[in-house]
């Protein structure tokens, strides 16, 4: 099993129209790709820096999801959100495999 996270770093100014974007146009994309098993949290532990900072947890059973996701949805977040927030919504993308303890 794996768990693909995208951390997000937004500015103060765009959040809210951003959060909207997350919440109704890339969630349901994501969900209609096939990946029921998302989680979204906002993290806290940070000094905000002038930014919110949020993750977006995905699970997948093998690397074949991961390609998926990053070549199909990513490229449509992309396309989404570039153009509306350039460098005020920020990502990078991390792949974790569940480790048994």
């Amino acid at each position: 099993m794996y768990i693909l996270n995208t951390s997000f770093m937004v500015e103060y100014d765009v959040h809210d129209l951003w959060l909207d974007m997350i919440r109704n146009r890339v969630v349901p994309y994501i969900r209609s790709k096939g990946f029921p098993d998302l989680t979204f949290t906002k993290v806290i532990s940070n000094d905000n820096g002038g930014h919110h900072t949020y993750s977006l947890q995905v699970e997948m059973d093998d690397l074949a999801h991961y390609s998926l996701f990053m070549d199909d949805i990513l490229a449509e977040y992309a396309s989404i959100c570039a153009p509306v927030f350039g460098e005020k919504a920020l990502y990078f993308t991390s792949l974790l495999k569940k480790v048994e303890l």
